[in-house]
């Protein structure tokens, strides 16, 4: 390989004309010059790995050995490869401007992507081989939760022996799902496997221990969830509903077998294209995608795997840190290998403690160390125990505001300033460490769907979805009554609760046990909201509407409700009621509605502001509108909630971009490439980091799991070997044997978990536990947490803060509860409220006092709201007392019917103009337009001014669902007569005015007479509300007249009203002088 620049020659050029530019050290030197030829490049956290990558790009274009359509980058996220991508390019053209590159080469078809993004387009190129359509996006977790909820629930009505939850068993079949894919195993080879497994088994006479029990039902679990598994999968397939992991599957079965059979057509084509591979964040590569890679790209073909065996933390799906080593086992390669140690992020402290952590991870074999950047500071470590899980929340926040308020922080630009994050181990840590920083004023952003949840304004939209939506959710409606909206009171709770024991007591046959008999015994029951309540405490909710005052009091006892509490809570019920019969409509407006029932918007406003106020909610329901896309209903999305909640590691964590604006809260597997300047990680206690997790992810004890010995990477595992035993007693000291080898394998991965956690802090780092957490006892720090503590003792900037001695008794917070008022008023609604009354008392400002005020004020931000003031101040005097407003020359239709019913209304909407807002009933009769379209076979023509202005006319009548509405139409007499025009638009001149609007159907009666047809989707109007709507009819009656040249006298016009069907034909509709006379009637005075 001939070299015309040195790695030193380029970057020279480079800073002449960007002098940011870093020269290339010593230690990556030799990987921006290796030869063409397989390399590892173990990168430890911080060490630049990608400037380093860009560097041996541009050494390769520099020096024309490649182009750069010739190089492929892959990387795990969309995030990293599209800074990846942006980095080569960048320094491409820079190296256009030094002069080294010719100004025609295109850097642009550089290719960069994600290892998924790319199997699929591989996939696609070649899927017509094994006959499938590779075309579609593939599907996400939500979807594919939602389709295997379905298939659980399909086979749950068989005979099948399943154990567990339905959303237990659903989790397990995604699990199973995901392992065959990722290890190119079916469900019947596993099937075959385990009943060979339980047959030798069977042979064994001795008395079986609980272990070899609890063994053996896990094997009959998960042969009787295989089922499921196959169904699903064949669903999917069968559907195109494809996974990410599908696709890398299928794309490596197909490559392999290209590669056998095909003369490796496929790897040709490929390898033509890409003379250069960078693999980032190989330690994080599955097997399926390892297989696929290297049939690829093996062989010695020039691919460089870039990873650090220190921060593999994905063994539950099948990646490992052994990949690195065995890179050139697996692409059959003799591989190069680099070192880059030096981080360019952490500070000393940071740094040494994040080398104790590697000190423990290498227990079996020597791993390099990180090496400190020249300029490095001393940096800060704390590591401390509080007393109780609220005291460490808002030590962690006192730390943080100590660098959030530093006034030479405040005068930065939102770029330049330094950036705060918790990375939490378990979610449920969240609400505390919220509320600490929101005590402080300091804004946090939850990262990830999971933690999302965890947020006050979407757990209360939570809570009131279940409340409305599953009978039994006792807890969540406990979160609504103490919660803001309803304020109750410790003695209204208990009032309540002790109403809802003495009705249930006294009403064994209550209506929830006849909901539950109804529904043991599949008899017919009308889904009404009052039936829909039935149960526990939201059934007594409905109670108190019912009730007599004089039934009510004999289940009352000390304490009584409040007056105020009982009227609380009776209009909260009338609230539920309501609530629940508008659930028909999709997640995303439940969800609004539910949103606005609880005023949410004006809280988190009034919260955080309206810059960011919202971002919760609208995340959430980006959320909604992802699950609800394929068909997803709302029992089922929370049902999937609840699942993301509880998976601490289970879901794809969320795509993080760093932010100054907030404290950042998230998990720590989702902080993996992330950095911040200050990083605190809270709840170093026994059990919780290291995480032992509720269950093991072994096989042996979990049916979700596929048997080690039928995993692509069994080499690198523990294993069993079944042909060593003759016994049960055998059988169980191997299990435990190999429980014990899994669970110091999840150990290791604990440490690097916590490798990860302290290299995300560049310059200060807190790692804290407290004795007490949620229970009623005390909980020892953890083993990790005394790690920490016993280096700090001998790390610069490392600081110690221990209590004592570990606390006897209960948990102070449960023995000594804190006193207060309840329910508690937030500082910021108290401000409000402060200001209100204040703007109440004050006397108006007069135009002298206004002027003075600005005369003598040295606040330039305050004189300009003066000055505001006082132009207002003379607008309002100077305003003639009415106003004339003339109608525009182009109307629509339901502007004209605006005008009929409030002129003064469209005035001042003309004067004023505001976006309308498109509420779900106009949604509905748009969606039943569109499908009666389509039924008729015709095109959509709903023009813009139809969709803009079909809340336009207020109020708004109720629709109906679209499935009903449907069925209505149906069965009524239109649906068997063929029209002659359907979505007729017009445009017609009423005097000097373009009236323009759209006519649903039109209808030939006989010869010579036509009627035109509206179809409405909400309730039969008559007199007056008639009388107003018929203007309407009278314009389209016109407008087809006109448009037809027909005689106007020749056509009728009528409303259908679709789901009573029922027909109306209004008598004397407008001609069209009466029209002329309704648009002539301007100005209008204001």
């Amino acid at each position: 390989m001939s070299m015309k620049y040195s790695a030193i020659e380029i970057a020279n050029k480079i800073a002449a004309v960007d002098p940011t530019f870093r020269i290339p050290t010593d230690e990556q030197i030799p990987i921006i010059q290796a030869p063409l030829a397989p390399a590892v490049v173990i990168a430890g956290a911080g060490s630049g790995k990608t400037e380093t990558m860009s560097q041996r790009v541009l050494y390769l274009v520099a020096n024309s050995i490649i182009t750069p359509n010739q190089v492929l980058g892959l990387t795990f996220t969309r995030k990293a490869s599209g800074e990846l991508s942006k980095r080569i390019k960048f320094r491409l053209r820079q190296l256009k401007m030094a002069g080294l590159l010719p100004d025609h080469l295109d850097e642009s078809e550089l290719t960069v992507s994600t290892y998924h993004s790319y199997a699929g387009k591989v996939l696609a190129d070649h899927a017509i081989r094994i006959g499938i359509d590779a075309d579609a996006d593939p599907i996400g977790e939500a979807a594919a939760w939602q389709i295997a909820f379905e298939e659980v629930s399909r086979f749950s009505t068989g005979d099948l022996p399943i154990n567990g939850s339905t959303n237990s068993v659903v989790q397990e079949v995604m699990d199973l799902s995901t392992q065959l894919a990722e290890n190119d195993r079916s469900a019947a080879e596993i099937i075959d496997y385990t009943e060979k497994l339980l047959n030798q088994l069977s042979s064994f006479t001795d008395r079986q221990t609980v272990t070899v029990l609890e063994f053996k039902e896990e094997l009959q679990q998960r042969l009787a969830i295989l089922p499921i598994v196959d169904s699903f999968d064949r669903r999917r397939r069968e559907q195109g509903l494809l996974t990410f992991n599908d696709h890398m599957s299928i794309a490596a079965r197909l490559v392999s077998e290209s590669k056998a059979s095909e003369s490796d057509d496929i790897g040709k084509i490929e390898r033509g294209k890409y003379k250069v591979v960078l693999l980032d964040e190989y330690q994080d590569t599955s097997f399926n995608q390892i297989k696929f890679l290297s049939n690829l790209y093996g062989n010695n073909h020039p691919v460089t795997a870039v990873g650090d065996p220190n921060q593999a933390i994905y063994g539950w799906r099948s990646a490992s840190s052994e990949t690195l080593d065995t890179f050139s086992q697996s692409f059959n390669s003799k591989a190069l290998r680099y070192e880059l140690l030096t981080t360019w992020r952490n500070d000393h402290a940071v740094l040494d403690l994040a080398n104790v952590v590697i000190d423990q991870i290498s227990t079996q074999k020597q791993i390099s160390k990180l090496a400190a950047r020249p300029n490095a500071k001393t940096g800060e470590v704390i590591c401390a125990v509080y007393e109780t899980a609220v005291q460490e929340a808002d030590e962690i926040a006192s730390y943080f505001a100590k660098y959030w308020f530093d006034k030479d922080r405040e005068k930065l630009t939102d770029d330049k300033k330094s950036t705060f994050a918790v990375l939490v181990r378990s979610r449920s840590q969240i609400d505390l460490i919220q509320t600490a920083f929101s005590g402080l004023n300091i804004p946090t952003d939850v990262v990830g769907v999971g933690g999302l949840i965890s947020t006050p304004e979407v757990a209360d939209i939570i809570a009131l979805l279940r409340t409305l939506t599953m009978p039994e959710s006792g807890t969540a409606l406990m979160r609504l009554l103490t919660g803001p909206h309803l304020n109750l009171g410790a003695k209204d709770l208990m009032a309540l609760g002790s109403f809802t024991k003495a009705f249930a007591r006294a009403n064994d046959y209550s209506r929830g046990a006849q909901l539950k008999q109804a529904l043991e015994e599949n008899i017919e029951l009308i889904a009404t909201a009052d039936e829909f309540a039935a149960g526990s405490i939201i059934e007594s909710l409905e109670q108190l509407l019912i009730l007599s005052p004089k039934e009510l009091n004999t289940y009352l006892s000390t304490p009584n409700f409040s007056d105020e509490g009982l009227a609380r809570l009776r209009q909260f019920a009338l609230s539920l009621r309501s609530l629940r019969r508008n659930l028909n409509g999709s997640i995303t407006e439940a969800i609004t509605e539910v949103a606005e029932f609880l005023s949410l918007d004006t809280e988190v406003l009034v919260r955080d502001g309206w810059q960011t106020g919202r971002r919760n909610i609208d995340r959430f329901l980006d959320e909604a509108a992802k699950f609800q896309k394929n068909g997803g209903s709302l029992f089922n999305f929370l049902q999937w909630l609840k699942i993301a909640q509880d998976a601490e590691g289970g879901l794809k964590p969320a795509e993080v971009d760093v932010r100054s604006d907030a404290v950042q809260i998230l998990t720590i597997h989702a902080a993996k490439g992330a950095e911040w300047d200050f990083v605190a990680i809270p709840g170093l206690a026994d059990r919780n980091f290291p995480n032992v997790g509720k269950k093991s992810d072994n096989w042996v004890s979990n049916a979700g799991s596929i048997p080690v010995s039928m995993r692509g990477d069994f080499e690198q595992l523990p294993s069993i070997n079944f042909e060593n035993f003759s016994t049960n007693k055998n059988l169980k000291d191997g299990i435990e044997n190999f429980e014990d080898q899994w669970k110091g394998r999840k150990a290791v991965e604990e440490m690097r978990l916590a490798y990860v956690a302290i290299t995300r802090a560049k310059h200060g780092l807190i790692c804290t536990t407290s004795h007490f957490r949620n229970g009623e006892n005390a909980v020892a720090p953890s083993r990790l947490f005394e790690i920490f503590a016993n280096a700090l003792v001998n790390i610069a900037g490392g600081k110690v803060e221990l209590a004592e001695t570990a606390p006897d008794g209960r948990n102070p917070m449960k023995e000594n509860p804190v006193t207060g008022t309840w329910p508690q008023q937030s500082k910021e609604v108290l401000r409000v409220r402060e200001v209100a009354q204040l703007v109440e008392k004050s006397e108006p400002y007069s135009q002298s006092e206004v002027e003075a005020l600005i005369n003598n004020s040295s606040d330039s931000e305050k004189a300009g709201l003066l000055t505001d003031l006082k132009m207002i101040i003379n607008e309002i005097k100077n305003k003639t007392l009415h106003q004339s407003i003339v109608l525009p020359t182009r109307l629509s239709v339901s502007t004209l019917l605006y005008l009929a019913n409030d002129p003064k209304e469209l005035a001042l909407r003309l004067r004023r103009p505001m976006p309308n807002h498109i509420d779900k009933y106009a949604r509905r009769g748009t969606e039943f337009h569109l499908w009666l379209e389509n039924h008729f076979k015709h095109p959509s023509l709903i023009s813009m001014d139809d969709l803009f202005n079909q809340n336009s006319i207020s109020p708004v009548e109720e629709d109906a669902p679209l499935d009903k509405l449907q069925t209505a139409w149906l069965s009524s007499k239109w649906a068997n007569l063929n029209p002659v025009d359907v979505e007729v638009g017009f445009e017609t001149m009423i005097d000097t005015t373009l009236i323009r609007g759209r006519i649903d159907a039109v209808y030939k009666l006989d010869a010579d007479h036509y009627e035109v047809v509206d179809w409405k989707t909400g309730k039969v109007k008559s007199g007056e509300d008639l009388v107003n709507a018929s203007i309407q009819l009278a314009m389209y009656r016109l407008a087809y007249a006109k448009l037809k040249n027909l005689p106007i006298e020749k056509i009728s016009a009528a409303f259908h009203y679709v789901l009573d069907d029922q027909t109306v034909r209004p008598a004397d509709i407008l001609d069209e002088n009466d029209l002329i006379k309704l648009v002539t009637q301007i100005p209008i005075q204001l």
